[in-house]
């Protein structure tokens, strides 16, 4: 069944994409990634893989707030230096449910063709998301996966750096998502992409900058 949608005003939907053709309203949808695309933590998750799947008590007191990136860069040297790899974190972030509707959701915006660029901004990692993306079937719906670098370093094991700096101080010291939506849509703009509408879905608390 095929239609549009009156309530959202939204022109170019439908329910099985017979109506999103190529040259149709573009609209931007943004996800937040841990606890909204996925139905947990994924930081919390990869604990599973440390030892007692727990943290030393003196690695979690060394967090600092609105230093989490840092403290993050921690844990995934302390599991490491346990014997943790890349594989073995990718199988645990492979494994991290969908949040409940949410294939559901994904599947409908696939539908829509040109109707929706969709991108994805997260204070997680790149490695993870991905990980977890792929595994779902879902990674070639994002045009970019804006996220922390992380990845194997010299010795093969994971770390993580800091997606930029910014001068927002109601934000991690790593990551103001207003900056990277408004950086984004500078450079959609200067491509000369204009969306007529922007939607975005999240639950942090700099989801909220």
């Amino acid at each position: 069944m095929s239609g549009c949608f009156p309530v959202t005003g939204l022109r170019c939907l439908s329910r099985d994409g017979g109506m999103a053709a190529q040259g149709a309203p573009r609209f931007l949808l943004t996800f937040d990634f841990d606890e909204t695309i996925v139905d947990e933590n994924s930081d919390d998750s990869i604990v599973r893989a440390a030892p007692g799947q727990r943290l030393p008590d003196s690695l979690r007191a060394t967090y600092r707030e609105g230093f989490y990136n840092e403290y993050m860069q921690r844990v995934f040297q302390y599991l490491g230096e346990q014997g943790v790899r890349p594989r073995d974190l990718r199988a645990i972030y492979e494994a991290i449910p969908l949040s409940p509707g949410m294939s559901d959701l994904l599947q409908f915006v696939a539908k829509q063709g040109s109707c929706f660029e969709v991108i994805l901004i997260s204070d997680a990692n790149t490695f993870g998301v991905e990980s977890a993306l792929r595994a779902a079937g879902y990674h070639g719906l994002f045009r970019r996966i804006l996220s922390n670098p992380s990845g194997p370093d010299a010795r093969g094991l994971l770390a993580l750096r800091p997606f930029h700096t910014h001068s927002c101080a109601r934000c991690p010291a790593n990551m103001c998502k207003h900056k990277v939506l408004s950086d984004y849509l500078r450079e959609r703009a200067h491509d000369g992409v204009h969306f007529e509408r922007l939607f975005y879905v999240g639950d942090g608390a700099n989801d909220f900058c």
